[in-house]
């Protein structure tokens, strides 16, 4: 059966794909990306009025001071609450303390009360990346784009994204495929119509 061609007339060869919202499994938290000291961390926010709020804020670049030998704090990020006391905090949770501090654990605590914002999903590295003074922490929305490797061997369309390094990522399929290719790999990238050949197709990040 014929397929029909779809151009993608703003798109290049090095980006001819994007997926953002259903890009990451499925699951009742959003994931994120945390960056500290070099360090890339992904992480999720809590399907909550807190979490919606702090995920309204992203991109979000704070410079976090130092409590305690297990926590970075900021002042001045304000979101909903709904305190609960935790007698125990993993190294990794991402707190609201009061109404308007964040705080970033990477030691366990507890003893006080916290409204939830989310958690990291590894905290290996953690402590080195935030160090033992002010550190400077971003949070960011996944980023999950598709781009094209003439180089590689047959040319591949690979996944961009702004996770840590080893995120499992897979393609769940193609919208549109030109006529005579079996799957997308099959592509010359050498061909005048590569934009007209191939549509736009999901990628989906294991987390």
């Amino acid at each position: 059966m014929k397929r029909t061609r779809k151009p993608l007339a703003a798109a290049s060869a090095l980006a001819l794909a994007l997926l953002a919202g259903d890009g990451v499994a499925a699951s009742a938290a959003t994931p994120i990306v945390v960056r500290a000291g070099g360090h890339t961390f992904a992480a999720t926010v809590e399907d909550t009025a807190t979490g919606r709020a702090f995920l309204d804020l992203l991109p979000l670049t704070l410079d976090m001071s130092e409590l305690n030998g297990n926590e970075k704090y900021r002042y001045g990020v304000s979101l909903p609450t709904a305190a609960q006391h935790c007698d125990t905090i993993a190294a990794g949770d991402l707190m609201l303390y009061g109404s308007n501090c964040l705080v970033l654990f990477y030691g366990p605590a507890g003893g006080y009360s916290y409204t939830r914002v989310g958690r990291l999903l590894s905290t290996d590295g953690l402590a080195e990346a935030l160090g033992t003074g002010i550190a400077t922490v971003t949070f960011e929305k996944v980023r999950l784009e598709a781009g094209f490797r003439p180089d590689a061997t047959p040319p591949v369309f690979a996944a961009d994204t702004n996770l840590p390094a080893g995120t499992p990522v897979t393609v769940q399929g193609t919208a549109e495929i030109a006529d005579g290719a079996a799957d997308w790999h099959d592509v010359d990238p050498s061909a005048p119509d590569l934009l007209d050949r191939y549509a736009f197709f999901r990628l989906k990040a294991e987390l």
